[in-house]
């Protein structure tokens, strides 16, 4: 057999093996679409089930719980299964009552499933439990259908003939040209340099047809710049590697650089600047948390306003770098007091500042803040602008939650405070004033 055959031959068989890998990969690409699709369709289906479930069945399954009619409620049961072609149904009464329809299966990943309360309407008590397992929703289960089954033999079809079509297409196309033109490539040697191809008339490429001569020519350029392009791309490469890891340690620099001021802005966010203390939005955050906590385990929580007595005019006297002088050792002296780590003391803004304590109620939480305001007073920081004392002094509004006063919310308990807060700078400031 001669080489013009043999390539006639392996293109024609690689033509049509290619059109018959594509027929198959549409039939793959269509009958895994169409499987998709109904799966969809199943799950959205079973999904709707699963919902209205609870709306037919649970008051019937109810009544016949409450009234100890077990057949009925397997006979429910049964008829529930057969007319949503379920796989299983079990039912769990609260007295050790257990019925079931169908194999008694756990629910796998692909299998939708629910379950719902059996209750009578009107009365909140949960007699039962009703758990419904549907079949597996799979490609396997699909494919057994018989109409899948079809609608895949069908395409299969379609695509052979398009497949087949397209083959004797191209063989009048595209073959018997290849033919024609085979005979004058007998002769080629790939394995040879461009300028010793023999393709050409009598060896003579002046002879040859024009575009052969301008292939030829191509062929040697080509094979004369690949190893220059070659080189040139190397020498490209080792520059870019070097620039990338340049670029890659600048980048790392940038990133650490970065996470140090994410770091010090996450601080800044957190915390008052001055003192050192947690600010305002992280005293609400923690408010709101334990107050919730409060709520939920019936515990006690206090909360206490703190003001520093006239300290505008101190500052207006002494200057604003004393008056901050005396947050920042107001600020040590909280946090000094109050070192359980669920306590929490912060700047609320100016001179006013907060204690969060967890645990306490008024009475305990009332002592621990008369201590405080007495060792404040102890301090003897001369105040010289202050009408009432002649020391720095501080006021103290006290709420709590708890048993005896259950606030609704953590803003009413934030008022409350504010409210004593406001009773004792009344009443002549340097003292503590209880919430009403």
């Amino acid at each position: 057999m001669n080489a013009t055959p043999a390539l006639l031959m392996s293109l024609k068989s690689r033509a049509l093996l290619g059109l018959l890998t594509l027929g198959l990969a549409l039939v793959l690409v269509m009958g895994g679409w169409h499987v998709r699709r109904e799966l969809h369709l199943e799950a959205e289906q079973a999904e709707t089930t699963q919902q209205l479930l609870p709306l037919l069945y649970a008051e019937p399954l109810s009544r016949a719980v409450a009234g100890n009619q077990i057949a009925a409620a397997q006979r429910l049961l049964e008829t529930l299964v057969s007319r949503h072609e379920l796989q299983s149904a079990v039912l769990k009464g609260r007295d050790g009552l257990r019925l079931l329809s169908g194999p008694d299966v756990l629910p796998g990943p692909d299998s939708p499933h629910s379950e719902f309360a059996l209750r009578l309407p009107g009365d909140g008590e949960e007699l039962g439990r009703v758990r419904v397992v549907a079949p597996e929703l799979n490609v396997w289960g699909q494919l057994s259908k018989p109409a899948m089954q079809h609608w895949l033999l069908q395409l299969l079809a379609l695509a052979l003939t398009l497949g087949l079509g397209a083959a004797l297409l191209i063989d009048r196309l595209l073959l018997r040209p290849l033919r024609r033109m085979a005979s004058d490539m007998e002769r080629f040697d790939p394995s040879r340099p461009p300028s010793e191809f023999s393709w050409f008339d009598d060896g003579q490429p002046a002879r040859a047809p024009a575009e052969l001569q301008q292939i030829n020519r191509a062929m040697a350029h080509v094979h004369q710049s690949v190893d220059q392009q070659l080189q040139r791309k190397q020498r490209e490469m080792r520059e870019l590697s070097a620039q990338v890891a340049q670029q890659a340690r600048a980048l790392h620099e940038a990133q650490a650089a970065l996470d140090l001021k994410q770091r010090e802005l996450a601080q800044l966010a957190r915390h008052d600047a001055l003192t050192g203390l947690a600010n305002r939005r992280e005293f609400d955050d923690a408010l709101r948390r334990e107050f919730k906590r409060a709520q939920r385990q019936q515990s006690r929580l206090a909360l206490a306003v703190l003001d520093l007595d006239h300290l505008k005019a101190y500052n207006e006297l002494h200057g604003h770098a004393a008056g901050d002088e005396v947050l920042r050792r107001f600020a040590r002296l909280l946090g000094e007091r109050f070192k359980r780590d669920t306590d929490l003391v912060a700047r609320l803004g100016g001179e006013e500042f907060g204690a969060l304590l967890p645990g306490f109620d008024i009475a305990s939480a009332q002592h621990m803040l008369e201590s405080l305001r007495e060792d404040w007073r102890r301090l003897s920081l001369p105040h010289g602008a202050s009408p009432v004392d002649e020391v720095v002094t501080v006021s103290i509004g006290l709420a709590a939650y708890g048993p005896s006063h259950p606030y609704l919310s953590p803003l009413a308990l934030m008022q409350a405070a504010d409210e004593a807060l406001y009773i004792a700078k009344h009443a002549g400031r340097d003292r503590l004033s209880l919430a009403a």
